[in-house]
């Protein structure tokens, strides 16, 4: 019925913080031509595949062999949030009082004591229950757990939602054509924009001067990644989840990265080598991102964009000691540009709710990248160092609107 019970209860029975919430209540509404009206009420839906688990690179997750409970090993977060960017149904929150992710645990402690969780009991009406379920689904490749929802062959969620009113075709969530501005993440856009720009500037250096700056950079960079997390002192644990989490091979990649570069500015190994070691660092960088299945970070689209910058900061710095590269920079933003811009031609259902930002709450910053884009290109031809400078400029607003227009996958909200 939508009294939110047994969000109450959560909060309450778990002793979370202020504004912290493991339970969320949403909608489903139906079109102008089927009325429809469905309240919709979730939490973690422990899947037999979890992504969150999957994308921990310290481990932080496991999931009970005997009651599938996914659980979250709150002395184990490092506070990366990596796993909230994985799952698809917005189920980990971030805690910024503690610098953790906490999530919903179903109660474990009091089913192990044979009662109910705390929503299962506090529910007025009966709309929430705990039962056993096959752990791999039949049918779980194919259906979706709620209308506009990912298809569940993703993390294999083991909730059912179950209804008496057949649910329209058409049924959608109430806040779907309002998709949320995602945050900013301001040090991991500093360290993508760094981390690549060291990449390009070892890969095209024309000088010692263009190898060391590199190498700062690299540095800077992966200092700026330290600063994301909320349990900075836990950082040296990355490494554990290499296995399955892009995320601790991203990591391991650029601690190798690193030290090739300043390798590399002493001319102790070839040039190659550290730019090679970059370049499979900005393919982690890639991967991260497309490992999410948000649509606007798909492959198609975050490929060009990482390695694009690589390739764009790269030549217009080169460009700078060496004014007969300024024409391959300048065509090498044109190009990014033009396939930035492609994106909002896609006729995909699945990017709508990207687009919808870029032209509508984004539309300023979107705009601004790209008038500092062109600025930049032209200035390139003039006067390179401007033109660079301008061009770093453009990367970072990009690299801004990379997240902010990243429409998450999550559950129906309100309107």
């Amino acid at each position: 019925t939508g009294c939110k019970a047994c969000v109450v209860a959560c909060h309450s029975l778990n002793g979370l913080d202020e504004q912290e919430s493991w339970r969320d209540v949403g909608l489903l509404l139906g079109d102008d031509y089927t009325p429809y009206q469905q309240t919709i009420t979730s939490a973690c839906h422990h899947c037999a595949d979890p992504a969150c688990a999957n994308g921990c690179p310290v481990l932080a997750y496991e999931k009970d062999a005997d009651t599938g409970i996914v659980r979250h090993l709150d002395d184990q977060c490092i506070g990366c949030s990596y796993c909230i960017l994985k799952c698809p149904y917005d189920v980990p929150k971030y805690n910024p009082k503690r610098g953790i992710v906490r999530k919903c645990d179903m109660c474990h402690g009091r089913l192990g004591a044979g009662e109910a969780p705390a929503c299962v009991q506090a529910c007025p009406t009966g709309a929430i229950a705990i039962r056993i379920v096959a752990i791999e689904p039949p049918s779980s490749s194919s259906r979706v757990l709620l209308p506009g929802l990912i298809g569940s062959d993703y993390t294999k969620p083991t909730t059912r939602y179950i209804s008496s009113k057949p649910v329209p075709e058409t049924a959608d969530a109430a806040d779907a054509t309002k998709p949320r501005v995602e945050p900013a993440h301001t040090p991991l856009v500093v360290m993508l924009v760094l981390t690549q720009f060291a990449t390009g500037a070892i890969l095209f250096a024309q000088n010692s001067a263009m190898r060391w700056t590199g190498f700062i950079s690299a540095v800077l960079g992966i200092i700026a990644s330290i600063s994301h997390l909320g349990q900075p002192l836990k950082a040296w644990r990355c490494f554990l989840g290499w296995r399955r989490s892009w995320l601790s091979r991203e990591i391991l990649a650029f601690g190798a990265f690193a030290p090739a570069a300043f390798a590399a500015a002493l001319n102790l190994i070839p040039v190659w080598i550290a730019s090679s070691a970059g370049l499979v660092s900005v393919f982690c960088s890639v991967m991260v991102y497309v490992d999410t299945r948000r649509p606007f970070w798909a492959a198609l689209w975050t490929m060009p964009r990482f390695f694009g910058t690589t390739f764009l900061s790269g030549l217009a710095f080169a460009a700078c000691f060496n004014a007969t590269l300024s024409m391959a920079a300048a065509v090498c933003g044109i190009c990014k540009l033009g396939w930035e811009s492609l994106y909002l031609s896609s006729d995909d259902p699945r990017d709508s709710r990207a687009q919808r930002l870029l032209l509508g709450p984004l539309r300023w910053l979107h705009l601004a990248r790209v008038i500092v884009g062109l600025t930049g290109i032209a200035l390139m031809l003039s006067s390179p160092p401007f033109g660079f400078f301008c061009l770093m400029a453009g990367e970072i607003l990009e690299r801004i609107v990379f997240f902010r227009a990243a429409a998450a996958w999550k559950m129906p909200g309100n309107p």
